[in-house]
C-alpha cells in the first residue's frame, strides 16, 4: 500500500520568528534546481560572516578614510557618494553602509545561484570584495600620507 501523500513537503516554508528561535539544519542545497531559486539556507559557514564583517568593516574605514581627505582639500569623484557627501557626513554613513550591507546580503542570499549560473566560484566572491576594498583603503592611506606631508 502507497504510504507517500500527494503533498510536496519542500513547498512549506518556516515561518519567519522560528528562524530567530530554532535553529535549521539546513547548509547546502542538495538539488539541482534549488540552485536554480532563490533558497535561504539555515544555516552559513562561520567563515562567511568573518568574511561579511571584513568587507563592512573596510567600507566603515573607508568612508572615515573619505571624510579625512575631504577635510584636507580632496575632491569625491563619484558622483553618487558626492551628493551624499553634501547632504551630510552621517547622512553619507549611512548611505554607504546601507548600501554596503545590501550588496552583501544579496551576496549571500544568491551565492548558490550565482556560482552555479555564471560558473563564479563562489568560495572567490568574498575575497575579491575584501581586496577590493582593502585596496581602496591602502590607496586613500597613501593619498592622506602624501597630503599630510605638503
Amino acid at each position: 500500500m502507497e504510504q507517500r501523500s500527494n503533498q510536496d513537503r519542500r513547498q512549506n516554508h518556516i515561518p519567519f520568528y522560528k528562524l530567530f528561535f530554532f535553529k535549521g539544519r539546513r547548509r547546502t542545497l542538495q538539488r539541482t534546481e534549488d540552485c536554480k531559486r532563490i533558497t535561504v539556507l539555515d544555516q552559513y559557514h562561520p567563515g562567511l560572516l568573518i568574511s561579511v564583517l571584513v568587507v563592512v568593516g573596510l567600507s566603515l574605514l573607508d568612508a572615515a578614510l573619505t571624510l579625512t581627505l575631504l577635510d584636507k582639500g580632496a575632491v569625491e569623484l563619484n558622483p553618487v557618494m558626492r551628493y551624499y557627501i553634501n547632504l551630510g557626513p552621517g547622512i553619507f554613513l549611512m548611505v554607504k553602509y546601507g548600501l554596503t550591507a545590501l550588496a552583501l546580503l544579496i551576496m549571500v542570499v544568491l551565492n548558490p545561484i550565482i556560482s552555479v549560473r555564471y560558473r563564479i566560484a563562489s568560495s572567490l566572491m568574498f575575497p575579491f570584495c575584501i581586496l577590493l576594498f582593502g585596496s581602496v583603503v591602502i590607496w586613500e592611506l597613501y593619498l592622506l600620507a602624501n597630503l599630510s606631508s605638503m
